[in-house]
């Protein structure tokens, strides 16, 4: 144990005043003749050796207590090497993370953060011995040479930092920065980290450097807490996932005012391939979001792009956030049914999937039975369509949980035949119900239900009831059931009914389960099972519900945050699939997953914009925009874990030039325990209390 404060152990000195207190009252009294000792005779000799050992015990609790305060007074601390034996004196490595983000462009009292930052830099190096050795590292944009260097060589590298829209790669470079102090030779290792209370910095540091930091001296240093105005774009989402040429969609964007002040005077415009598209007044008040929604007709398939810009904020580095749209010309579907050469087996899809073929049909489909399955890769496919199988094959298991988990769609129609106890290990698969029972008789057209409630606002049939008022009651021609597996639905919380029958079973319900989605009919697709095919309303919701399993989740939406790894899957061809960022070819190697390919890049000076992954023939373009933590300035550092107790947060803000250097010199020596002794002088000042209060050692027997 060593003291950050040693010459306050003088104070140590104190300890002796009860102790010549106690010195002093045994003299002895003098003698005095008294008229009668009666009385005292009776006072035994245990009584006095009590009053001896309370006043003992009272002596050495209130030496302890100055004793504790003293300790406090020093500061004692304890090395992160002290189980190596190393010395503070000892020359030592500094590892140094400086935030380049573009919050650090904000300007303070004290000048630009990112000045401030260059600053506390310097302090670090001014408070080093000269045989000290640094490593210097930014949080965003490419990586520095992060070699061991000399005082002079870090002053050269600072003056090359600049600020980066680029993203924050914060956990990778920590741990790059670790691992360069475990391979070095010092036994003192310190790692300073320089930010602006980055929001995310405990929450990655607690998930990703528990371990790490319980052996190792670790400061924040915290620059001038800036308020700052600022509105930026929270959240762009479509309102349909099924977007297509020439068919309106709605595109939702989510405008935050972070500031604490009432965001007025703004605008918020929507471009569009160029073209703008809309504007709105924007007036938010402090911590709240607020949506506001723009109609798009796309006039082409592939990739549609457009920028959502905010206009008169106070904090301009982040008013643009850019989207894709993926509109894709066909969606491709996978038709797997059973093998009959019997007339009378009678199915609607290939009706209802011809019937589209004229006009805007977005669906190309595939017929297949199970035993000519193996010819086709399902990969290649949007969708699933299981119809009337008896039993699901063990073999398609999973293949089809694969299928589904990437993002594709299955439906599945049972049949009237089926095998329960098979469908049921298969649903097991997407946690997705089971049946219990089959209720009615096939082909007996005797109604047992209906078909009478519908998910209006679900988007198998958006846009399909034309309603002059949201009081307006739904009329729709009610289908009779006559025959249906009963679904037994879990509580998973990820799946809803589309359809439910008066008697709350439902007849089709969709289940989403991981990217993908699954939606089960407890009827068949022939006229056995009802007259659903006879009604108005049947073609379009069959066939909407094939286009919508087909469709992306998100509506087509191509976004990443940068400062992670870009990462796209899809159809290529991986002999010539290039990306292509700021009209520039980067050549990559795809792989091969599944019959798709996969293509993963870091991408570390990549900024807000778009980038292009094509093999010649398509192009598919994906969003790039800065995480939301770089548009939420927060005044402190907080955070849950226990690991804050390892690291000794610096508020530079709040200083003087003098005490932000006392604080450097003090913050590599390791983790302080003073208020371990402080807690210590309290319990024992409350302990002598009890002692003298409750120890009667004056009693008479």
């Amino acid at each position: 144990m060593s003291f950050l404060n040693p010459i306050f152990l003088f104070a140590l000195a104190a300890v002796g005043l009860p102790l010549v207190i106690h010195l002093l009252n045994l003299r002895k009294p003098k003698r005095v003749q008294f008229s009668t000792l009666a009385f005292f005779k009776e006072l035994q000799k245990s009584t006095i050796r009590k009053i001896k050992i309370k006043r003992i015990l009272l002596l050495i609790l209130r030496l302890l207590a100055i004793a504790s305060l003293a300790m406090v007074l020093a500061r004692p601390f304890l090395p992160p090497s002290l189980n190596l034996g190393t010395s503070a004196n000892q020359p030592a490595i500094h590892a140094i993370l400086v935030d380049n983000s573009v919050s650090m462009n904000r300007i303070g009292s004290n000048g630009p953060l990112s000045d401030q930052a260059k600053d506390l830099v310097r302090k670090i190096l001014d408070a080093s011995k000269e045989e000290d050795r640094f490593i210097i590292q930014t949080t965003n944009g490419e990586p520095v040479n992060a070699s061991v260097s000399s005082t002079s060589q870090i002053e050269r590298r600072l003056n090359e930092i600049e600020i980066t829209k680029a993203g924050s790669f914060l956990s990778e470079r920590v741990t790059n920065l670790i691992s360069v102090l475990d391979e070095s030779p010092f036994q003192n290792k310190n790692l300073y980290i320089i930010d602006d209370k980055n929001p995310e910095l405990i929450s990655i540091l607690n998930n990703n450097f528990e371990e790490e930091f319980s052996n190792l001296a670790v400061t924040i240093l915290t620059v001038e807490d800036v308020k700052v105005q600022n509105t930026f774009v929270y959240d762009v989402g479509s309102s349909s996932s099924m977007v297509g040429k020439g068919i309106p969609f709605t595109l939702n964007i989510s405008v935050k005012n972070e500031g604490e002040v009432i965001a007025a005077n703004q605008f918020l415009t929507l471009t569009v391939e160029g073209s703008t598209v809309g504007q709105y007044s924007v007036q938010i008040e402090p911590g709240v979001i607020q949506d506001f929604s723009f109609e798009i007709i796309p006039d082409k398939n592939g990739s549609i792009t457009g920028t959502a810009i905010i206009e008169g904020d106070g904090f301009s580095y982040d008013n643009e956030y850019f989207f894709s749209v993926q509109i894709p010309e066909k969606r491709d579907v996978l038709w797997i049914t059973k093998d009959s050469d019997n007339p009378s087996d009678v199915s609607y899809t290939s009706l209802i999937m011809d019937a589209q073929m004229g006009g805007n049909n977005q669906i190309n489909y595939t017929k297949t039975t199970l035993e000519e399955i193996s010819g086709y890769n399902i990969e290649n496919y949007d969708a699933l369509i299981l119809e009337e199988l008896d039993e699901v094959p063990e073999f398609l298991f999973s293949e089809v949980q694969e299928f589904v988990q990437n993002g594709k769609g299955l439906v599945f129609f049972p049949s009237e035949t089926a095998d329960i106890q098979n469908y049921n290990a298969f649903l097991n698969l997407f946690n997705a119900g089971s049946f219990v029972g089959v209720l009615g008789d096939y082909t007996s057209f005797n109604s047992i239900a209906k078909g009478s409630i519908l998910l209006e606002d679900h988007p198998v049939f958006e846009g399909l009831f034309d309603l002059d008022s949201d009081d307006e009651e739904l009329s729709f021609a009610v289908p009779d059931i006559y025959y249906y597996l009963k679904l037994r639905t879990n509580n998973s919380g990820l799946g809803l009914n589309i359809i439910e029958m008066n008697n709350g079973d439902p007849l089709l319900r969709e289940k989403k389960f991981a990217e993908g989605r699954v939606l089960l009919f407890s009827i068949g697709n022939d006229p056995g099972w009802t007259n659903f095919p006879v009604k108005a309303l049947y073609a379009p919701t069959y066939y909407r519900t094939i286009l919508y399993a087909a469709s992306l989740e998100d509506g087509g939406l191509s976004n990443q945050f940068l400062g992670k790894p870009f990462e796209w899957r899809g159809n290529a061809n991986p002999q010539t699939t290039e990306l292509v960022y700021n009209d520039e070819s980067i050549q990559i190697n795809p792989q091969n997953v599944g019959g798709a390919i996969s293509v993963s890049y870091q991408g570390y000076g990549w900024e807000p914009g778009w980038v292009a992954v094509t093999d010649g023939e398509s192009i598919f373009k994906t969003a790039l925009n800065l995480p939301q933590s770089e548009s939420v300035f927060s005044s402190q550092i907080s955070g849950d874990s226990e690991i804050l107790d390892n690291i000794n947060i610096v508020d530079s803000g709040t200083l003087t030039s003098e005490q932000i250097t006392s604080e450097i010199r003090s913050s590599g020596f390791g983790k302080e325990v003073w208020h371990w002794f402080m807690l210590a002088g309290f319990l024992l000042l409350i302990t002598e209390s009890l002692v003298s209060i409750f120890y009667k050692a004056e009693t008479v027997a």
